[in-house]
């Protein structure tokens, strides 16, 4: 480190001072200067400055950008067009006939008696039915269309439909339904937007996805809980009273 000798006292003083600490006389800073030019070579000095002004580097540069952006626009496209596309589900139907009393059996059903055996088309029947007779409690925006459910193996999937600005979007929930203490209790497996599929950890916070459907259906459900058994296979599902 340069320092600085003061001409008139030889105090050496550190090299940021302009005038001595002791005696205040003027200090020359010439030597500081020298060392502060020599601290870079030329030839490292030249390079970098070509560098700053390299266009090469800026070109590169707003490459990676522009790759960047597109990558991330290609995601974002893929994943609207997956949510937009609706999954796999049976058409919907105009309603004939009386729909399964599946509720009526079930109040009806005692301790030991046959099984109440519901498949696919049936419940999803009953409840075209029930939604309809409650549509007042069903949103109204996004606005609900319908709910199908799907039986698979021990799984229960539920699908639901609401048409924003005229356009189906669909919903969709599977859970493992098992009936604990008087209540049905349902862990989610699985679930999805569209096509898009949602990591099970964040089904966890959709419930509002499926709000008004679960509050319509809430005394089916509690029908259901007062069961002794409930067993699910694809097409079916058995409730033992």
């Amino acid at each position: 480190m340069t320092k600085l000798v003061c001409p008139e006292c030889r105090r050496e003083n550190e090299p940021e001072r302009i005038y001595c600490h002791d005696c205040g006389a003027r200090l020359d800073r010439s030597a500081v200067k020298t060392a502060d030019r020599n601290d870079e070579a030329p030839e490292e000095a030249h390079r970098r400055v070509r560098s700053m002004f390299d266009p090469n580097r800026d070109r590169v540069r707003r490459t990676v950008m522009k790759f960047a952006k597109l990558v991330l626009a290609a995601f974002a496209t893929a994943a609207v067009i997956e949510i937009l596309l609706p999954p796999d589900v049976p058409p919907q139907r105009e309603l004939t006939g009386l729909a399964p009393q599946i509720a009526l059996e079930l109040e009806r059903a005692t301790p030991g008696s046959v099984p109440v055996r519901v498949t696919t088309e049936e419940a999803n029947a009953y409840l075209a039915t029930t939604l309809k007779n409650k549509r007042r409690s069903l949103s109204s925006w996004p606005q609900f269309e319908r709910a199908i459910v799907q039986f698979g193996d021990n799984t229960c999937r539920l699908v639901v439909a609401r048409s924003v600005f005229g356009y189906s979007v669909y919903t969709s929930a599977s859970s493992r339904l098992a009936i604990a203490n008087g209540a049905l209790r349902a862990e989610i497996t699985s679930g999805e937007i569209g096509r898009l599929p949602v990591h099970p950890r964040l089904m966890q916070f959709a419930g509002f996805l499926f709000k008004d459907v679960a509050s319509a259906l809430d005394q089916d459900r509690r029908t259901v809980g007062k069961m002794r058994s409930l067993q699910i296979q694809p097409g079916a599902i058995t409730i033992t009273p």
